[in-house]
């Protein structure tokens, strides 16, 4: 039986279920058909099985994306949608088919109204002293009272920590700095904090978080650190309860070490430049953006420089692709060393022979940084543009990146070889 068959025969099932199920490469496997006649209304989504989804066209396409994107790095991601006066919400769910891991993502969208009813935020509470029924909830659990005091643990807990919880205080077991956080929680029951615990290390089947890998060429990252004696970030929710006949408080322990550091990778491979490990375009806009804004607000200097590669093209079309890129990677290698020298700029790959360096210096200091740095270049001609936020022309990020990357372009179209500053 297909994958397709499966899900339709599982959803079909459920009478009204608004559900749909996309693999983890964005394959949309089945639609329930009340799922298809809301998503046509909603988003004019047509859910073709067996074709990439959602299409990635509208506002809504986008925020829909960035909610799979979450589930496959293992959060439960809810979006509201408003439509004609009518409040929807959508919510992607990591699928995880015991002994495969992570299989997909699961939608389900749901009016307000409903949302109320069949979406509950917080987990029942346990309403008694037995143990047993503590070791029912399916979650690593901990009964406190409201000072943090641990009263007991179950036993998904207690087989995962290398040490007796029982008497301790959870507030002396998190940061100091998450001190008052975890304070307010406990005492309204409820909320969550996240925190590293030092003095609880993991025991193996701690770690029985998969990493879920977005895209098949991920699998040269970096493997995730499952070492036994590794403490782990651990997300911790509070939901009120009663123990021995007095208020408590039921704590959850949700290991998101993976989760953590997939989105650190995840982060990686949307900033940096894989050949030559420095920030990309998005990566070094970003770095601009900010920079800018402070250097506005501190008065301090602030100069851009844009370089080309003037021979690139000519070196790929004589010598191949990968001379070339051992020739830029050289310029990369010489330029890093030449600006540590100086304790200066941000150097990050714009494009493929363009590069950008961000400095503290003047706008002329920075003409002359990069033509120090053309006479180093080996192999490479060079040409820069500079432009300077005390220049004054420049009332946003994008005009101070343009005043630079019209400054290269005069440089570029003068012969090359050369450094032009802008006066914008």
């Amino acid at each position: 039986m297909s994958s397709r068959t499966v899900w339709g025969g599982v959803l079909d099932s459920c009478p009204g279920l608004l559900c749909c199920v996309i693999n983890i490469k964005g394959i949309l496997l089945h639609a329930t058909n009340g799922y298809k006649a809301v998503a046509l209304r909603l988003f004019g989504h047509k859910c073709e099985e067996g074709r990439s989804y959602p299409p990635l066209i509208t506002e809504n396409d986008r925020a829909i994306h960035e909610a799979l994107t979450a589930a496959c790095l293992g959060e439960i991601n809810a979006i509201e949608f408003t439509v004609n006066g009518n409040v929807w919400e959508l919510t992607a769910s990591p699928l995880v088919i015991e002994g495969q891991g992570l299989a997909g993502v699961v939608i389900r969208i749901v009016s307000e109204s409903q949302a109320q009813n069949v979406l509950p935020q917080n987990i029942q509470p346990v309403i008694r002293s037995n143990p047993d029924i503590l070791n029912t909830v399916p979650f690593r659990a901990a009964m406190t009272d409201k000072k943090g005091v641990i009263l007991a643990v179950n036993k998904f807990l207690a087989s995962c920590v290398r040490a007796d919880l029982v008497g301790r205080n959870i507030i002396e077991l998190v940061s100091p700095e998450l001190d008052s956080e975890l304070t307010h929680i406990l005492m309204t029951s409820s909320g969550s904090v996240e925190c590293t615990m030092p003095d609880i290390l993991a025991a193996a089947n701690f770690c029985d978080s998969m990493t879920p890998y977005l895209d098949e060429d991920m699998n040269e990252n970096e493997a995730i650190d499952s070492e036994i004696d590794a403490p782990r970030h651990v997300r911790l929710h509070a939901t009120p309860s009663e123990w021995n006949g007095s208020d408590s408080v039921m704590l959850t322990f949700e290991d998101i070490t993976d989760s953590l550091k997939a989105s650190e990778q995840l982060r990686r491979l949307l900033t940096v430049d894989r050949s030559t490990g420095l920030l990309n375009r998005q990566g070094i806009e970003h770095v601009i953006t900010r920079k800018f804004h402070e250097s506005l607000s501190d008065g301090g200097h602030l100069s851009l420089i844009m370089l080309r590669v003037d021979n690139y093209r000519i070196i790929h079309e004589a010598k191949g692709f990968t001379s070339a890129q051992r020739i830029i990677r050289d310029f990369v290698r010489v330029t890093l060393r030449f600006l540590a020298e100086r304790g200066q700029g941000v150097f990050g790959r714009w494009s493929e022979d363009e590069f950008a360096i961000l400095t503290k210096f003047s706008g002329a200091a920075a003409v002359t940084l990069s033509n120090e740095l053309r006479s180093r270049a080996r192999d490479v001609v060079i040409s820069a543009g500079v432009s300077d936020v005390a220049d004054g022309g420049c009332m946003s990020a994008s005009e101070f990146t343009g005043a630079a990357y019209d400054a290269l372009t005069e440089a570029v179209n003068s012969g090359g070889n050369v450094t032009v500053l802008s006066h914008s």
